[in-house]
């Protein structure tokens, strides 16, 4: 009596739901830039620290607490890409330093953000 051993097929994954140059900065189905950030609150100065493949490094110049990072960091990713604060929003992440940004506006491309933000770091 052997038992047969049931062969199953391995399927391809799902289809991403974002169109991706970079993991960092991306654009989902929807039209949205995607940011993936790393936050790292209670800096001096708030400013691009560095971009990875994986995250977006940014120092915020606010602590932790009661949404203050949160505030500082889409006011610091506004003025960088010269868009307003409402135009910006935290999608996932509000109590963890890795956050995801939606960029709302039609203005900009994947690659003018990532320009801006490079050219922010200098």
């Amino acid at each position: 009596m052997t038992k047969s051993k049931k062969v199953t097929e391995v399927k391809p994954s799902q289809p991403s739901t974002s169109v991706e140059i970079d993991s960092a900065i991306s654009l989902n189905k929807t039209g949205q830039i995607v940011l993936k950030i790393h936050a790292k609150p209670g800096a001096k100065k708030s400013i691009v620290t560095d971009i990875g493949t994986q995250e977006i490094g940014i120092a915020i110049a606010a602590p932790p607490r009661e949404g203050q990072a949160n505030e500082e960091l889409v006011e610091t990713i506004a003025r960088i890409l010269g868009l307003k604060k409402s135009e910006i929003s935290l999608d996932k992440g509000t109590k963890s330093r890795s956050k995801i940004l939606m960029v709302e506006s039609k203005k900009l491309s994947i690659d003018q953000v990532r320009e801006r933000l490079i050219n922010s770091m200098d």
